[in-house]
C-alpha cells in the first residue's frame, strides 16, 4: 500500500482476526471469498479488481498432503494450474509463487557442498513433487503466455501464529512452548527434530513482498531464509529465557516427514543481493512478536 498498490485477498475464509492480531486493518484490503480450485471465480476476481500481479500462497502443508495425499495434489497442483490459467486469460504480469526448499531434499548426500539455487529438483515427498510440479508448470507457462513467474523458496520450517490446523508437527511444538509459556502452564511437548533451518513468517512475507515489487528481475527463483541451524533445546533456552516462570519441556518425538538432517547451510546470497533482503527476526525477536501475537489473538 505503501507503494501505490491495492493488495486484494481471495480465501476460502478470510481471518480477520489474524490479520488484526498482526497489525492489518482488514478494512485497508479487499477480501473476496473464493475457492482456488473455482478457475471461473478466480477469473472473475482477478477480472474485477484489474489485477496485475498475484501472489500464490494457496496450499496445504506438508504433514496434510501426506495425511490426505489425493486433497493435497488436487489443492497443491490444481489449484496452481487455476491460477495460471487466470493469469493467461486475464494478462497477468507477474505471478511471484512460495516454493518449499523441500523440492530438492532428495538431492542431499550426492556430494554437494552447498545448497543454493542450482540444486536439482528431487522432491522426496508428496507435498515436495506438488512444489516442485508447480514450479515445473510455472516456469512453461510463462515461456508460452508471456508472464513472469518468480519463485521463493522457503527454507526450513516455517513458523509463526495462525490456526493449528494449518500447522505441521515442528510450527505446532513451537505454538504450544509459547502458549504454555504465557499461560504458565506447565506442558511436555514433543519435538521431532534434530537442528533445523527455520523461518519466521513476517520475514517469509517479507523476501515474498520484494520478489513481488522489484521492477526488474536478473534471477527469478530464490532461496529466502534465515542462516542458520537450530534445536529446539535452543528455542526453549530463549523462550525461558524471555519467560523465567515457564514450565515447559521437551521430549523426543517421531519425525512425520522423515527429511534429511544432515544437510549443508542454504546459501541465500541470491536473495541479499538482487532482492535486498535480510531477515529481521532472530530467534529472539521473532519469540517476543510471536508471544506479543498470540495475546492478541488468543486473548491470552
Amino acid at each position: 500500500q505503501e507503494r501505490g498498490e491495492r493488495p486484494v485477498i481471495f480465501d476460502v475464509a478470510v481471518n480477520e482476526r489474524l490479520l488484526n492480531a498482526v497489525g492489518v486493518d482488514p478494512a485497508s484490503v479487499e477480501t473476496v471469498r473464493g475457492d482456488i480450485l473455482d478457475l471461473p471465480q478466480l477469473v472473475s476476481a482477478v477480472r474485477d479488481y484489474d489485477v496485475d500481479q498475484i501472489i500464490h500462497l494457496a496450499a496445504f502443508l506438508g504433514e496434510e498432503v501426506q495425511r490426505r495425499p489425493y486433497t493435497g495434489v488436487r489443492l497443491n497442483l490444481m489449484g496452481t494450474v487455476n491460477v495460471l490459467e487466470a493469469a493467461r486469460l486475464e494478462k497477468v504480469s507477474r505471478i511471484t509463487f512460495p516454493s518449499s526448499g523441500t523440492v530438492y531434499l532428495g538431492s542431499l548426500g550426492e556430494g554437494l557442498g552447498t545448497i543454493d539455487e542450482t540444486i536439482p529438483i528431487n522432491p522426496p515427498s508428496v507435498y515436495a513433487a506438488t512444489k516442485g510440479g508447480s514450479e515445473f508448470l510455472g516456469n512453461t507457462y510463462s515461456r508460452m503466455y508471456g508472464f513472469e513467474f518468480v519463485c521463493v523458496r522457503y527454507v526450513g520450517g516455517l513458523y509463526g501464529p495462525s490456526p493449528t490446523t494449518m500447522k505441521a508437527t515442528r510450527e505446532q511444538a513451537i505454538q504450544e512452548m509459547i502458549r504454555a509459556a504465557l499461560k504458565r502452564e506447565e506442558a511436555t511437548i514433543k519435538w521431532p527434530y534434530g537442528p533445523t533451518e527455520i523461518l519466521y513468517g513476517k520475514d517469509a512475507a517479507k523476501g515474498t513482498v520484494l520478489a513481488a515489487l522489484k521492477a526488474e528481475h536478473k534471477d527469478r527463483l530464490f532461496h529466502i531464509g534465515c542462516s542458520g541451524m537450530i534445536t529446539g533445546d535452543e528455542i526453549l533456552a530463549e523462550l525461558k529465557r524471555q519467560f523465567p516462570e515457564s514450565r515447559v519441556t521437551l521430549e523426543k518425538g517421531s519425525d512425520p516427514m522423515g527429511y534429511s538432517a544432515n544437510r549443508p547451510l542454504t546459501d541465500l546470497s541470491r536473495a541479499s543481493e538482487q532482492l535486498g533482503f535480510e531477515a529481521d527476526y532472530t530467534l529472539d525477536r521473532s519469540l517476543t512478536d510471536y508471544a506479543e501475537t498470540m495475546k492478541k489473538l488468543e486473548a491470552l
